[in-house]
């Protein structure tokens, strides 16, 4: 679920903190409105994420950081928030269940929880920064998947 935050981010930390304090587990993910591409990107994310976990090799300590850093393609998990993270300016997000089994309601009640506006977008190119996720060539929905799986390759 896209969201407006209700006033633009000038404390991301700040920010993320008080999601960290009100989510309903770790499953529960709020990155940037400007990081998907598409929901075949987010699905693409998501399963890489589901393999990595399963496997045991996740270089982030948590789902949503490892999330994160697929969808930022790179191996360095602390640069992976500027690109896909809330950052300082942004007025939108995404609220994301990696769990994939919550009901809109509970989106809906995360979203009130942040005070956040709920948008009816879907993930699309109109709405994807390519250049801030760190793709250099391409901005379509391909190089946001082949990006994701540059995160893990070394």
């Amino acid at each position: 679920m896209r969201v407006e935050l209700d006033v633009p981010c000038n404390d991301p930390r700040a920010l993320v903190m008080s999601w960290l304090g009100i989510r309903d587990s770790e499953y529960w993910a709020l990155v940037s409105g400007s990081c998907l591409a598409s929901d075949i990107h987010g699905w693409v994310a998501h399963q890489v994420l589901m393999r990595n976990s399963e496997r045991g090799v996740m270089k982030s300590n948590s789902l949503d950081g490892e999330f994160i850093r697929l969808l930022s393609g790179t191996h360095h998990v602390a640069s992976s928030f500027k690109r896909a993270g809330l950052c300082e300016g942004d007025t939108t997000a995404w609220i994301v269940d990696l769990s994939c089994e919550a009901a809109s309601e509970l989106f809906a009640e995360h979203a009130n929880r942040m005070n956040f506006k709920i948008l009816e977008d879907r993930p699309d190119l109109a709405t994807f920064d390519a250049r801030r996720i760190g793709i250099e060539s391409g901005v379509g929905e391909n190089a946001a998947i082949a990006h994701i799986h540059l995160a893990d390759m070394r």
